[in-house]
């Protein structure tokens, strides 16, 4: 079990767990606990009138690093080309806990198809073709509702692909942080945060030095790294 600490100005910070790996699911259940901080600046609700995505403010730590291609060759089973699959987006009902207290996550699901493999883990099983997640969805409160996205990482949305490490826990395939935008087959390029991102860096030195390439550099990098090890 690892945890993760939002940033807020309030003192009683809350501790919000995940599991081991970190997955989007984990970052998902984990929205339903950062109420408390809406007022605190955990959350940046903007006016009433910005349409924008809610945007988390948080911290968030794994059980290990996924910003460089030594991290992902060292902690992942595959890096792949995604994206999610039309029409699989499911939105989740609110649970009656939640509705009493006024406010809370809307979970959305999705199938994610894997459309390109670029580095495999020479120990781990095949890729999937594709795979079942959780997804940040929308945050809703007496205000009405928001889509709701971790800042710096994809929201994952239909239209939009993402470079991606996949990693197989507990019978279920997921990704972990850091996925890199990439419309247009361009790394960089395309849905992060719910916005569209032109040229985004933020996923760290992977993301910095693939910036404006295609996956081809990306599954080189990782092959250096790989021979490195």
């Amino acid at each position: 079990m690892i945890r993760r600490k939002s940033k807020s100005s309030d003192t009683n910070t809350r501790w919000l767990p995940t599991s081991r790996r970190g997955r989007l699911v984990t970052l998902v259940a984990s929205a339903i606990a950062v109420s408390a901080g809406v007022a605190t600046g955990t959350i940046a609700m903007g006016n009433e009138e910005d349409k924008r995505p809610l945007v988390v403010d948080a911290h968030m730590s794994e059980a290990y690093p996924t910003r460089t291609a030594s991290d992902w060759v060292a902690h992942g089973h595959h890096a792949a080309v995604i994206e999610v699959v039309p029409g699989s987006e499911q939105r989740e009902a609110i649970p009656d806990s939640e509705k009493d207290n006024g406010e809370g996550h809307i979970s959305r699901t999705a199938t994610m198809k894997v459309t390109q493999v670029l580095w495999s883990n020479p120990e781990a099983e095949p890729a999937p073709q594709s795979f079942e997640v959780e997804l940040p969805g929308w945050w809703w409160d007496k205000n009405g509702e928001r889509e709701f996205a971790w800042k710096g990482q994809p929201r994952y949305e239909e239209g939009h692909k993402y470079i991606a490490l996949l990693v197989k826990e507990d019978g279920a395939w997921n990704t972990t942080l850091n996925a890199m935008p990439y419309d247009n087959d361009t790394v960089g390029t395309g849905e992060l945060g719910g916005a569209i991102a032109k040229m985004s860096t933020s996923q760290g030195p992977l993301a910095e030095e693939a910036h404006g390439k295609n996956a081809a550099a990306v599954k080189e990098l990782l092959s250096e790294a790989d021979r490195a090890r």
